[in-house]
């Protein structure tokens, strides 16, 4: 039998927890190591699953010397931990977003391809079976040629305190949707328009409450992405039943000369939900990083799936940094067009 992959984890946040469990939990590789800022979190993370703490990254690649690594950190240090993998030989899976700018995403590239170090892009959604099934539906011509691509992301915003500062509500969310509606209509896109609600969010962390984002593509199409923290708090705050995650008031939909294609994942059609009187209505995220049976099931676990086959079987990464570029590219023209009040034209 081949050995397992010894995987390295830089990050040990939100994100960074379901990556280490992910592949803990996997037969083909062990979490060898967790890096974080916080010794205290590195450490936490690291003795759940046998794994070494680390505080710097640059002591997780001398002294563990992984096969892979993901990196989970802030997108702020996300060059930095890339260079470090590149220059160890490293194959890395890098979080959405892969950068703060377009010319970070290309100074990445630049020291992995002179390393000849492989690179996948976290964009999650990819490896959702709803949104892969709609865009081969897309493909098909089933909706005929596409006329509008609309895509929601909503949340209750119980975890924004924590970005305060250090990134925004379309880095967060928004570059998630900009990936999938150019993924689904892989055209360029030409110009780009956000507009912004702002409340009680923007007044507590100075994230946008709620962004609308309207595309041009050069065909003619158009899209339209909404990014918001505006769910009600009870909808997404609770403590039981056990391991359920909470769920987002979500839907992609494609409508084009001839029909109309849509993945419904709003707040009337979950799947699964709970309710009773001592904590009222909840709704559990079943998409991203559902348990099945004690283990991680869902998108997450096939976008680490393909990572560690990227690494193994040397396959080409499902989603590369061209994708990532375009999204950061197209979030970057969100906000400069947030700030200007005006259309940003994209070459």
């Amino acid at each position: 039998m081949t050995a397992p992959l010894r995987i390295g984890l830089i990050g040990a946040g939100a994100i960074g927890a379901w990556h280490a469990r992910i592949v803990a939990e996997r037969r083909d590789a062990v979490l060898a190591a967790v890096c974080d800022s916080d010794a205290g979190r590195a450490s936490v993370l690291a003795s759940r699953y046998g794994a070494k703490p680390f505080v710097d990254a640059v002591d997780l690649f001398a002294d563990a010397a992984p096969d892979g690594v993901i990196i989970a950190s802030p997108e702020r240090v996300h060059g930095e931990h890339a260079r470090l993998a590149a220059e160890a030989g490293v194959p890395m899976l890098i979080e959405k977003p892969v950068a703060p700018d377009p010319a970070g995403v290309e100074a990445i590239r630049a020291v992995t391809e002179a390393a000849g170090v492989a690179v996948m892009a976290g964009h999650v959604e990819r490896f959702e079976i709803g949104s892969a099934a709609l865009k081969a539906a897309v493909a098909q011509g089933v909706c005929g040629r596409v006329v509008t691509v609309a895509a929601r992301r909503q949340f209750v915003a119980a975890d924004t305190p924590r970005f305060r500062g250090l990134s925004t509500t379309l880095r967060i969310l928004g570059v998630h949707d900009f990936d999938l509606v150019s993924w689904v209509h892989p055209v360029p896109v030409v110009e780009v328009y956000a507009a912004s609600g702002r409340g009680r969010v923007y007044e507590e962390t100075g994230l946008d409450d709620h962004v609308v984002t309207t595309l041009r593509f050069a065909d003619g199409a158009v899209g339209l992405v909404e990014s918001a923290w505006t769910l009600p708090q009870p909808y997404g705050v609770f403590t039981s039943p056990e391991g359920w995650s909470p769920a987002g008031n979500n839907r992609l939909d494609v409508f084009g000369a001839t029909g109309m294609i849509s993945n419904d994942m709003s707040l009337r059609g979950q799947q699964l939900i709970a309710f009773d009187e001592a904590a009222g209505f909840r709704a559990a995220g079943i998409r991203h990083q559902p348990i099945l049976h004690g283990r991680v099931t869902g998108a997450l676990a096939e976008e680490d799936s393909a990572f560690i086959a990227m690494i193994a079987d040397g396959t080409p990464p499902v989603v590369g940094l061209d994708d990532a570029l375009r999204a950061v590219r197209l979030t970057e023209a969100a906000e400069a067009s947030l700030a200007s009040g005006r259309p940003v034209r994209l070459d």
